[in-house]
């Protein structure tokens, strides 16, 4: 579900994509073909990660093996290129789409970049619901704008959160002209943020907390 703010925030990185075309460009970078084989924590196996073509623009997403996406509660490897989700009680994969996201666009879809030592997160699927349930980052946006999180924000763009980046604790938002023909990506420290949010949410990850697994 996509939602819109008009908001000004202090951020660690952006880049300017300016013009129809170079949205293009922007989409694409997500789907590098550059290919990296990472090795997790605690093991010798290695794996091959290419992220998915409506992967969010963040920092280092080649150590991003797995993503969540909270809305059709459903997860993507990247080094298999398959899909996760629960058919008739049990998980399946599939390369294409599965159909809890059918109705969802997952270029703009809010998704969560999971920590790069998980391995086969749908197995603790119940953690992750608990953790992102759907519309959960819909606060992030009031937040930002009544907080000016985003000082340096032009006037007349608008920010919606687009992803979660478990690794670096961070809010990922884009940031568009008013004309929607321009971007801006910005990570947002999720301690910014979560600084604002009700008290009850801080046990879980929406909320700023760190809870154990």
């Amino acid at each position: 579900m996509k939602s819109k703010y008009n908001v000004p925030f202090s951020a660690r990185q952006s880049f300017l994509v300016a013009g129809l075309g170079a949205a293009l460009i922007l989409l694409a970078s997500c789907s590098t073909t550059t290919r990296t084989t990472y090795s997790p924590y605690g093991t010798s196996t290695a794996y091959t990660i290419t992220p998915p073509s409506w992967a969010p623009t963040s920092e280092n997403l080649t150590n991003v093996r797995y993503y969540y996406i909270p809305d059709c509660d459903a997860y993507y490897d990247a080094s298999t290129q398959q899909y996760y989700s629960l058919s008739n009680g049990s998980w399946i994969s599939t390369s294409s789409i599965p159909s809890s996201c059918s109705g969802t666009d997952l270029s703009n879809a809010y998704t969560v970049l999971l920590n790069s030592s998980v391995s086969q997160p749908w197995i603790n699927n119940a953690f992750y619901q608990a953790n992102y349930p759907p519309q959960s980052y819909d606060a992030y946006g009031n937040i930002v704008l009544t907080n000016h999180l985003i000082p340096d924000l032009n006037i007349g763009y608008s920010v919606t959160p687009r992803a979660f980046n478990e690794n670096t604790n961070s809010v990922v938002f884009i940031e568009r002209s008013p004309a929607g023909n321009s971007y801006v990506i910005r990570d947002v420290p999720m301690t910014s943020i979560s600084t604002y949010m009700p008290a009850s949410t801080h046990i879980y990850y929406y909320g700023g907390g760190i809870p154990s697994r």
